[in-house]
């Protein structure tokens, strides 16, 4: 199990609001919000860090990844098989395909 899978195994044994409170934490180091792809829907929902939210009805068109240059994605060592998360799903669902 690498390190991003005991992340998202920590996460998923969390309440719903210390869940929401880690990812938030986790965020400061998420590019989403620089990337090409990112559009004004999703910066006025306050998306990101799609690589453990998901895919979202925001983003609607693949311009360009960031993710392989993302401090976070750098650190769990993710983001250079999978990527697009915002458009293609959570890194652990990427990984099942």
């Amino acid at each position: 199990m690498d390190s991003f899978e005991e992340l998202t195994n920590q996460l998923n044994e969390m309440s719903d609001d210390n869940k929401r409170e880690k990812i938030e934490e986790l965020a400061v180091d998420c590019v989403c919000p620089i990337c090409p792809t990112f559009n004004e829907c999703a910066k006025e929902a306050g998306q990101n860090i799609f690589c453990l939210r998901g895919k979202n009805d925001c983003i609607e068109k693949e311009k360009g990844c960031m993710c392989p240059t993302c401090p976070f994605a750098a650190k769990f060592k993710i983001g250079v098989i999978y990527n697009f998360y915002c458009m293609r799903g959570l890194e652990i669902e990427q990984r099942k395909l």
